[in-house]
């Protein structure tokens, strides 16, 4: 991407206001003409100008052709989504687009799919600009949360529903995912450094969602009738690790975030005790626990990270912001 950037001096317009000009070519460039609505955003230092339509948002649309599997136009749809397309033509065989757009209809929140003649048009009716990104965050780990509450409750009571119970909360956790990577992705100008620290987040609360995922599979397979206990203890110091990750990342609260930095080699070690225990024929159900543990352990360690960059940002603002409401009386 090129970027272009010139000196222009600020001027007085009328007794309140200020303003500077900008390039013609650069607004020719942008579609933006007079009259045009564009949204302004102070973001730290940083005055961001972005063009939108006159309904209040940016329009996106893209046009693709497929000939091939329901699974690859699965994968074709949801990254259309991801990327903030708010119109997707598909054009194909449309029995295998519709039955690509049905398996994931209930994960892509706003979206419905339009019939024409020759196409498919998906459109998408979320607005991100109404999207909380800590309200998404804050509710993947309370999903996350009841995961592994109901994985555990299944170590200890040997109720096969209960697993079932988990599968189902990792759909919602794919909702609130590609809800959330979507909102980041159109609204990363305004700060694109949260923006990397969200992805992190939120990418991380997904992968640990979907280890959970494979290990309730993996239990549903093989019936467990020893070392039950060991492996639900070992887990339950991961659920632990792990929230105190995320909420130290949400609060913002350092102390947590380098508890969990610290802890980092013991739980890895902790996990690898499993394999000691001498459990008869679960083999394969010990090592998906040690790697599943593991991987969450490290995936919490990511998030801590994120959290100390994020105060690290949060400590280096001045000590006071200027309000919109403040902005807004200036005028």
């Amino acid at each position: 991407m090129r970027v272009s950037s010139i000196y222009r001096r600020v001027i007085r317009i009328g007794e309140k206001s200020i303003g500077i000009t900008l390039p013609k070519r650069w607004l020719d460039v942008l579609s933006v003409g007079v009259g045009d609505v564009v949204e302004i955003s102070l973001v730290g230092k940083v005055i961001v100008v972005k063009p939108v339509t006159q309904a209040g948002g940016e329009t996106n649309e893209v046009t693709i052709s497929l000939g091939g599997s329901v699974d690859e136009t699965t994968r074709v749809i949801i990254a259309s989504y991801i990327e903030g397309y708010d119109n997707v033509e598909v054009i194909g065989q449309k029995d295998i687009i519709r039955k690509a757009f049905s398996s994931v209809e209930k994960k892509l929140p706003g979206s419905l799919m339009l019939e024409g003649d020759g196409s498919v048009l998906i459109k998408v009716a979320t607005s991100e600009t109404n999207v909380d990104l800590n309200e998404v965050i804050n509710s993947m780990a309370n999903i996350l949360n009841s995961m592994f509450t109901k994985f555990i409750d299944y170590l200890e009571s040997d109720k096969e529903d209960l697993l079932k119970e988990v599968l189902e909360l990792d759909d919602q956790m794919d909702k609130l995912y590609f809800l959330a990577l979507r909102t980041i992705k159109k609204l990363s100008f305004r700060d694109p450094k949260r923006a990397i620290d969200d992805t992190i987040v939120v990418k991380n609360l997904e992968h640990a969602a979907d280890a959970l995922d494979r290990l309730s599979n993996a239990f549903m397979r093989v019936q467990a009738t020893q070392c039950r206990h060991e492996i639900s203890e070992k887990l339950r110091d991961v659920w632990t690790y792990i929230m105190r990750a995320v909420y130290s990342y949400l609060d913002n609260n350092i102390n947590n975030a380098l508890k969990v930095l610290l802890d980092r080699e013991r739980m890895l070690n902790s996990m690898l005790e499993l394999a000691n225990m001498g459990c008869i024929g679960l083999s394969g159900l010990l090592t998906a626990s040690i790697h599943e543990g593991q991987l969450i352990v490290a995936l919490a360690a990511d998030i801590a990270e994120a959290a100390f960059s994020r105060h690290v940002r949060s400590i280096a603002k001045p000590t006071r912001i200027v309000t919109s409401e403040e902005l807004n009386s200036e005028e």
